[in-house]
């Protein structure tokens, strides 16, 4: 069939497999269709689909666009040049992705969210703009140097990437910062958001049956934090892939169980006194 992609706009080649920015362990598969699987990252990249960021990290911001001209829609609606497009070349839709400069943690295990957050923010901006699918997930993208798909690059032979207030500059971030209290919407990386805040205040409440209490301790600790991240997960209209919710919840039990205290415990209740088992 033949493409309908104009000339690429390539500026030159790019290593976009630096090893430290892309899963040990991705999963991979040559047909989203017919479920996943976990390769090293060398076996993973022979096949066209890959796991775009660690479980504990946002590298890539990508986002799925459903157009005939995907891989431009971006100077369309006046972003920022894209680390690069991954195209179908049959029907122009395109992953197109922005490189982070320093990759943001979404399981900070100090408990703040302000990167994470302020990131999620920037990622709703970017996909409104785009008007790119908003149920794509973000776990898979189009493998960028797979032969099954037509690649740009921008920005010379440098890797292309930008910091967050690089990325913040090009869309209206205000009307996409959730208010004071509330999380973001539960789609993308809104949904690390909702996951570590809820069960941050879930384990917050429930930390004195396991820590305070003489019951069971620290494995059953985690295996409660752990059951009850799943059920929320499972709030989502599209879940987050296991191992994230993992990572969150390692997260979040270790740091209970090492800096709250009794004391602390009956403050945050005087504070939340609407919280439950």
């Amino acid at each position: 069939m033949e493409t309908i992609l104009s000339e690429p706009k390539v500026t030159g080649q790019v290593d976009l497999f630096i090893p430290e920015r892309w899963p040990k362990k991705p999963y991979c598969t040559d047909d989203l269709t017919h479920g996943l699987r976990i390769r090293s990252l060398k076996s993973a990249l022979k096949l066209p689909y890959i796991q775009a960021n660690p479980p504990h990290l946002r590298v890539w911001m990508v986002f799925d666009i459903d157009r005939p001209d995907g891989a431009f829609r971006w100077q369309d609606v006046n972003l920022l040049a894209p680390t690069w497009n991954a195209v179908n070349q049959n029907n122009g839709h395109a992953h197109t992705a922005w490189g982070i400069s320093a990759p943001v943690l979404v399981d900070s295990p100090d408990m703040r969210q302000a990167p994470l957050r302020y990131l999620c923010a920037i990622e709703a901006g970017y996909r409104a703009k785009l008007d790119a699918d908003r149920d794509y997930s973000g776990l898979m993208t189009k493998n960028p140097i797979h032969p099954d798909w037509h690649v740009l690059t921008y920005g010379g032979p440098d890797l292309l990437l930008y910091d967050l207030d690089d990325l913040a500059d090009w869309v209206d971030l205000p009307k996409f910062i959730p208010k004071r209290g509330k999380n973001p919407e539960e789609i993308g990386l809104g949904r690390n958001c909702a996951l570590f805040e809820d069960l941050r205040h879930w384990a917050y409440g429930n930390i004195r049956i396991y820590r305070f209490e003489g019951l069971p301790g620290w494995n059953p600790w985690v295996a409660a934090c752990r059951v009850w991240a799943l059920e929320r997960n499972g709030d989502f209209d599209n879940p987050l892939d296991p191992r994230e919710v993992w990572h969150v919840v390692k997260s979040v039990s270790k740091w209970t169980w090492r800096n709250m205290t009794l004391e602390g415990w009956r403050q945050f209740v005087v504070a939340n006194r609407t919280w439950s088992r």
